[in-house]
């Protein structure tokens, strides 16, 4: 069986915090074997949540604002 068949049959037998948690410590350990910084590490992580919120953006329904957010005071 390929690797990636053996992955694909653990993470499907195991829950998905511990694989996220498996999965994050790997990447790290990858990463830094392969010369990358903590600060490498770290840009890396913001990029790949920026995609994230860019790709939510562009699957969530557009929603036109009715009213401008207005801060009321007094």
């Amino acid at each position: 069986m390929s690797r990636k068949g053996n992955l694909d049959i653990i993470l499907k037998n195991m829950d998905s915090s511990r694989a996220t948690k498996i999965l994050a410590k790997t990447l790290y350990k990858e990463l830094t074997n392969n010369g990358f910084s903590n600060k490498d590490i770290i840009n890396f992580s913001k990029e790949m949540l920026d995609f994230m919120a860019a790709e939510m953006r562009k699957s969530s329904p557009i929603q036109a604002p009715d009213k401008k957010d207005r801060l009321l005071i007094g």
